[in-house]
């Protein structure tokens, strides 16, 4: 059966609607006509010449990204930029580019769930909770930005930091003095973080796992939350393999698959 773009929009919006987003966000169908038969789908974190590259070259004309293509606005196609050369090589070959922003971070198991339920976190809640109104319903559910939740068992800090390097598969992320000696109860946002600070510090978490914090917010957050920054792709990557899920949950013969390109800008050296 063939599908077409509308079809696969459909079933992302039934779970994380567009309508969801930030007012400041460009997420939804970013490039292409809905209409289009779609081949299958590459899921990836940024849509970037190599992943449109990667599609082309197994066949598929559709690209789901977390992060906004087109997200201040383009004046000119020169391919002048790395965003221009994008759009423009996803156009010569007919791609159809959707983007799920801040709409996929909001709902419970989108971004920030799926870092809860990668650390094995219980009794979750939202973080920074909003009522969330649910397309074709006049029924709302919970949903907001980032994560709060407890662990099984408490955890001495450093044991909760090596947890951390082994979920998240890193060899170093930035965190505030051990001025806590256990962790119990954690905070999570994947992404930029720093505006939940005062919501993480009120949800009685001991940690505020995310990502971006400036120098200062480390001071300021002394002594009732430690800070932890495990990157900003690190702590978002997981929702790739939730997109893939979720459309497989519905079309299970689609061929929808994760790109193995990772498109992290940020190296450590």
């Amino acid at each position: 059966m063939k599908r077409t773009a509308a079809d696969i929009i459909k079933i992302l919006e039934q779970w994380a609607p567009v309508k969801l987003q930030e007012q400041w966000d460009n997420s939804g169908l970013c490039i292409g006509n809905p209409q289009t038969a779609v081949t299958g789908a590459m899921v990836c974190l940024d849509c970037t010449e190599e992943v449109i590259e990667e599609a082309v070259e197994e066949g598929i004309n559709m690209v789901i990204s977390h992060h906004p293509l087109i997200f201040k606005g383009l004046k000119h196609l020169k391919e002048a930029t790395p965003v221009e050369r994008t759009v423009a090589l996803a156009i010569r070959n007919r791609m159809v580019v959707y983007c799920m922003h801040t709409n996929v971070d909001k709902v419970m198991d989108g971004v920030s769930g799926a870092m809860a339920q990668a650390l094995g976190l219980e009794n979750i809640d939202i973080l920074a909770p909003e009522p969330c109104p649910m397309p074709d319903t006049p029924q709302t559910v919970a949903c907001g930005l980032g994560i709060v939740g407890d662990l099984p068992k408490k955890m001495s800090t450093p044991s909760f930091f090596n947890h951390l390097k082994k979920v998240f598969h890193l060899k170093h992320f930035k965190a505030s003095e051990v001025f806590i000696p256990e962790v119990s109860r954690v905070a999570l946002c994947g992404g930029s973080g720093t505006s939940l600070i005062p919501f993480a510090l009120e949800s009685g978490a001991q940690v505020f796992v995310s990502a971006d914090f400036s120098y200062h917010t480390y001071f300021e957050t002394i002594p009732r939350l430690m800070l932890v920054d495990i990157g900003h792709y690190e702590s978002e990557a997981g929702i790739q393999e939730v997109i893939c899920n979720e459309l497989k949950k519905k079309i299970p013969t689609f061929d929808v698959r994760k790109t193995r390109i990772c498109t992290n800008p940020i190296q450590i050296y």
